[in-house]
């Protein structure tokens, strides 16, 4: 009598990682597309209109939330009407239990808030390919997080790929050298400072994606929410008013609505969604495809061209994402041939 018991495992364990992984890394790369366009919003709102870096990223997240809101309040509508499910995944839940409320401040305070004042100043501080440089070191602080944390563990070729990803990125950033990175200790500080909370906030959003409490929508709700509250109190302290009067022309709001709406809350919706279906790691190290990508863009759209090692550190980067996708492809080869074996 033939035994089904291998082909069911094949059929019950081949569909299910495939789909989820290939969608993750989908959503993975669409956020570090529309966060490599960042700096085209960036640049004309602290040179032409000169916002303060906390100025900004408050307007950023005030932006963010009211669109979540009006989002929220139509889905919800739609939703009463019956009518197109797309928009029920859009709502709110606004029901935050007890426990979680110490989560989602620690959350958007240290994860979301702190790491925007920290990648400021390491740009204030640092030239900025040095900042460049030093915040791509977050797949690092991502791994041993994830490792202490939720006990992922790290493979060879994550390991491998952490370190070529880290190479290519101080090529691509200019700092081929020690000394550029290592010549102002307090530069340095703020850059790993930068890193670091880059890594809580994915750290935090694997958290979120591991409880499957709340959807993308509220998780973005309560951490730009929160961080706008931070954020406010921290520019009115340093600032005073001048935080919640920025000058700013037609072109100059429709500059600042854009960047909230596009690399702002859709990259980041992007992102939190995809640690539904990777690994914290696996999804940090996609985004390091960020400066080849920015890259790519200057000189397609400001007509600025890379130097050969520049172009080096882009070909590293890339091999360490497809270094991490292969290790992944083939331990999941490795584990279907052990479920499919038989018994002995």
């Amino acid at each position: 009598m033939p035994d089904h018991s291998i082909a069911l495992a094949r059929v019950r364990r081949a569909p299910v990682p495939a789909p989820g992984a290939r969608r993750g890394v989908a959503l993975a790369l669409g956020a570090t597309g529309l966060w490599s366009t960042t700096g085209i919003f960036i640049d004309p709102l602290v040179s032409r209109y000169h916002l303060t870096p906390v100025q900004l990223t408050f307007w950023r997240c005030l932006f963010v939330v009211a669109a979540l809101l009006v989002r929220s309040e139509v889905g919800s509508r739609k939703s009463k009407e019956g009518r197109a499910s797309f928009f029920r995944l859009s709502t709110i839940d606004f029901r935050l239990s007890r426990r979680e409320v110490p989560y989602y401040i620690a959350y958007g305070l240290g994860g979301l808030a702190l790491f925007n004042v920290a990648w400021s100043a390491s740009v204030a501080v640092n030239k900025a390919a040095v900042a460049t440089a030093l915040l791509y070191c977050a797949p690092v602080f991502v791994a041993l997080g994830a490792w202490a944390l939720y006990r992922e563990r790290v493979s060879a070729a994550q390991g491998g790929a952490i370190a070529i990803n880290l190479c290519g990125c101080a090529l691509v950033a200019g700092a081929s050298h020690a000394a550029a990175i290592l010549h102002n200790p307090t530069g340095l500080a703020w850059g790993l400072v930068s890193g670091a909370t880059y890594a809580a906030y994915t750290l935090f959003g694997k958290g979120a994606a591991r409880l499957g409490r709340h959807g993308t929508p509220t998780v973005l709700f309560y951490t730009f929410g929160i961080a706008a509250l931070g954020l406010l109190a921290w520019g009115l302290l340093t600032q005073g008013p001048t935080l919640l009067t920025p000058r700013l022309d037609l072109w100059g709001w429709l500059l600042l609505l854009g960047l909230s709406l596009g690399p702002t809350l859709a990259g980041y919706a992007l992102f939190t969604a995809s640690l539904v279906h990777l690994s914290s790691t696996t999804a940090s190290l996609l985004t390091t495809l960020e400066p080849p990508i920015t890259a790519v863009l200057a000189l397609v759209l400001l007509g600025r061209a890379m130097n050969l090692s520049q172009w080096l550190g882009t070909a590293l980067i890339v091999a360490g994402v497809l270094l991490m996708q292969a290790g992944a492809h083939t331990r999941r080869r490795i584990e279907d041939i052990r479920e499919t074996r038989p018994a002995t």
